[in-house]
């Protein structure tokens, strides 16, 4: 029960005014209270309170210094007269209560606009006697007018400061946990924070452990105090109309409110932070707003499906489905993933934590959140994990045969696709022709992810288990020698292709030449035989605005003309024995299986965009018919859902057009700015604020990536855009990316140094198979080099030597 002298609710404090309340709705839930106003403890307070009020109003307006405010403050200080009558009558009624804390209860303090927070004095586990419980009380009533608050004060540009209130006398709740509770974080979630002691204290610093839960969702298990606490709390900010700040402890089931007040803020800026370092090899440059809604699309459908196949829950997936959306994100016409989502769904992989760490050495990003927090999962969460754990490791057994099952019902379906002729299809037909082709194809997409998966545990096994950072050689050597060297079998192609151009028109032959030459239409059947097997690659082939092999036969001719009539001298396909910690060959021999299928999936994802980049040139030249587009091509600056809207009449806009022409303004301007490989946002619209975040050296190029080993010395060609017929041979090509297109032009080349990538990249693969140095990752390469510039490069270290 609650004891209380009587004093009006504007005068004892909002803290003391909130134990009452508190205490009048959840009755049992606050430990016994006595509320002593100022003005009865102190017997010369009228005077001390004047005097304490000009005091604090001259340390505002700047006319006391530090050194001044301490002398007189502690001159009134010295002449506080406590009534002891008043101090004896309030132990009178502390009875049994064993040990007490006294705390004030400020007529400043726990305000909406400035909480004063931690600045006044309190005592706790004071004896019930006479003198301790004086002390303490002359101690709170002291820090009314401190140094340190009206250091707050004039902080925050305060220009006086309200001294008075009470001092609260409480009965000591010994519990087991204590902490804080914050009823808003911004996000529509609690935050507890609290710390395993008996002291009833606000829980702050690194010693806390912190749990945030969504109000709109149930409760979750585990929880360090009962759940009520969390009712409690939404309750509170209902009635108080504001977020609320709840300070708490708990013993068992019993659950103490300690007091609550009003937060003073909720931070309504966030943080957003984007990392392009793996998919800019893949959607390099600017991308049009056609390929990122389809590609986003992609994503937010593909990952859910793949959680399932691993058996997590619905209803998880189902509170994570913001995640799933935003995996991406679209800043100045550059695609990046948005990076803390990444890790977000790699939390969601059973196992343990190292995932993060694995995810990190296949990835690398720019930054790393830090090492992944260990899972605490006692008795209920080890139940509920084993069997997650245990499908995980039966499907990573069953890896290799779900890959070819893949691959056989991937290849039927997407014939049936292939053989679609979209010119004949009315507009809304190519539409939902489009939606079927990704209903069908995307319910297998989840086992090229579970492959990724797969090279993610198996990679960060061997990089972080079978061998140390000294070790890089030994490591890139086990990445070496793919057993399937399907990635190879393009440019092997490409040469015999070229052999065979040369033999048929000469060796000065040229592709203006071929196509102009009375044996052309002979010609083209060797030509057509290539592109029957590899015509889905392209230079940049996931961006849908980029043209394929097969729309343009002189590129094609030009790069198989530029071969080297001998072809590269065969390299030994086997991978390095060397021994590594127990396990080692176990490890390297399924990364490399993974890595085999991996590029076996990243063709057959170049065959979906280019059915999709047909089916949307056909649509195109329905809204050029239409006079709706200029041209075709047009429609890659459209996004996929405003197709859909002026094709089925949701449109509020009938003129696409001027849709066309504003972005391509835009766009202009995006073509002028470079981003960092690491961008970071903060702000109400975090967006909307933009900061790059990365190193470079003192010369403006980063460090780069030893992928392939080797070292050579040659003169560098700095290529900015893929040209079929630049002449790279005996050459380092330097570029900023190369993607699988790219590889058939930078196959001719003696080494390799790129702005993107990393050991798992397409570039590291292919430069591997073929023994070529390769550097990735050395942004600013193209700005620093220059064409005819003699370097040397180590594929092992990622140096560049040069005189720069």
């Amino acid at each position: 029960m609650s004891a209380l002298t009587t004093v009006s609710d504007s005068s004892m404090g909002s803290k003391a005014f909130g134990l009452v309340e508190l205490d009048r709705l959840y009755p049992g839930l606050v430990p016994s209270f006595i509320v002593l106003p100022v003005e009865d403890l102190v017997e010369n307070w009228h005077d001390l309170r004047a005097a304490a009020h000009t005091l604090v109003a001259e340390y505002c307006a700047g006319t006391v210094d530090d050194a001044a405010y301490a002398e007189r403050s502690a001159r009134l200080v010295a002449s506080l007269s406590i009534a002891g009558d008043v101090v004896e009558a309030a132990l009178a009624s502390c009875g049994g209560w064993g040990s007490v804390s006294v705390r004030t209860s400020a007529l400043a303090e726990d305000g909406v606009e400035h909480s004063f927070a931690g600045q006044y004095e309190t005592s706790l586990d004071v004896p019930t006697e006479s003198r301790p419980v004086r002390d303490a009380i002359g101690a709170s009533v002291a820090s009314l007018f401190s140094a340190r608050v009206a250091a707050y004060a004039r902080a925050r540009r305060m220009s006086s400061l309200e001294i008075g209130g009470s001092v609260v006398v409480q009965q000591m709740f010994v519990g087991t946990t204590s902490g804080v509770l914050f009823s808003e974080n911004g996000r529509g979630e609690l935050t507890l924070a609290w710390s395993r002691s008996a002291r009833n204290t606000t829980v702050e610093g690194e010693n806390a452990h912190e749990l945030r839960a969504s109000k709109v969702s149930d409760w979750p298990s585990g929880l360090p105090a009962p759940a009520r606490l969390l009712d409690i709390a939404v309750d509170s900010e209902a009635r108080l109309r504001r977020p609320v700040d709840i300070e708490w402890a708990a013993r068992g089931s019993q659950l103490a409110l300690l007091q609550v007040r009003p937060q003073t803020t909720v931070a309504l800026d966030y943080e957003l932070a984007w990392d392009c370092t793996n998919i800019a090899e893949n959607y390099p440059g600017i991308t049009l707003p056609l390929t990122y809604s389809f590609i986003r699309g992609l994503y937010s459908r593909v990952y859910p499906a793949f959680f399932r196949k691993l058996g997590v829950n619905q209803k998880v997936l189902d509170a994570k489905q913001q995640v799933f959306r935003n995996t991406l994100g679209y800043l100045g016409g550059h695609v990046y993933y948005q990076i803390d989502n990444w890790y977000e769904m790699v939390r969601l992989i059973p196992g343990p934590s190292s995932n993060q760490a694995f995810f990190s050495a296949m990835l690398q990003p720019q930054r790393t959140p830090g090492d992944a927090p260990r899972r605490r999962l006692g008795l209920r969460g080890a139940l509920t994990m084993a069997p997650l754990v245990g499908r995980l490791g039966v499907l990573l057994l069953r890896s290799n045969s779900m890959s070819k099952t893949f691959s056989r019902t991937f290849q039927k379906r997407l014939k049936r696709f292939e053989a679609v002729d979209w010119n004949t299809l009315h507009a809304d037909a190519i539409l939902s022709t489009l939606e079927t082709m990704r209903a069908e194809l995307l319910t297998l997409w989840a086992t090229p992810v579970f492959n990724d998966l797969r090279v993610m545990i198996f990679h960060g096994l061997l990089k972080t288990y079978s061998f140390s950072a000294e070790q890089h050689a030994d490591y890139l050597g086990y990445l070496h020698g793919l057993s399937d060297r399907a990635s190879i079998a393009p440019l092997t192609a490409l040469g015999v292709l070229g052999n065979r151009l040369r033999e048929r028109h000469g060796e000065a032959a040229t592709a203006d030449g071929i196509l102009s030459s009375p044996d052309w239409m002979a010609t083209r059947v060797l030509v057509d035989e290539y592109l029957a097997r590899f015509g889905g690659r392209a230079p940049d082939e996931l961006q849908l605005e980029n043209p394929r092999l097969a729309d343009d036969y002189a590129s094609l001719l030009a790069l198989a003309l530029g071969t080297d009539p001998e072809g590269r001298p065969p390299v030994d396909a086997s991978a390095r024995s060397i021994t590594g910690r127990f396990g080692t060959r176990f490890i390297g021999r399924n990364t490399r299986q993974a890595i085999d299928w991996r590029e076996r999936f990243r063709f057959n994802r170049a065959q979906v965009y280019g059915l999709a980049r047909a089916a949307y040139l056909a649509l195109g030249q329905r809204l050029v018919d239409a006079e709706l587009l200029e041209t075709a091509n047009d429609v890659f600056w459209l996004t996929e859902q405003e197709l859909d809207e002026a094709v089925f009449g949701h449109a509020w806009s009938s003129d696409p057009r001027s849709t066309v022409a504003r972005r391509r303004a835009e766009f202009g301007t995006f073509e002028q700015r470079s981003l960092a490989r690491r961008v970071v946002g903060s702000g109400l619209i975090a967006p909307a604020a933009l900061r790059d975040d990365e190193q470079r050296s003192a010369s403006g190029m980063a460090a780069g990536m030893g992928v392939s080993p080797g070292v050579l010395t040659a003169e560098a060609i700095v290529v900015h855009a893929f040209d079929p017929t630049i002449d790279v041979r005996g050459k380092i090509l330097v570029t900023s990316h190369i993607d699988p297109g790219w590889t058939l032009l930078f196959v001719q080349a003696a080494g390799v140094v790129t702005e993107r990538g990393n050991a798992l990249s397409h570039v590291a693969i292919i430069a591997r198979e073929l023994a070529m140095p390769a550097v990735v990752a050395a942004m600013g390469a193209v700005d620093t080099l220059s064409t005819g510039q003699v370097i040397t490069i180590n594929g092992t270290t990622g140096d560049i030597d040069a005189a720069l």
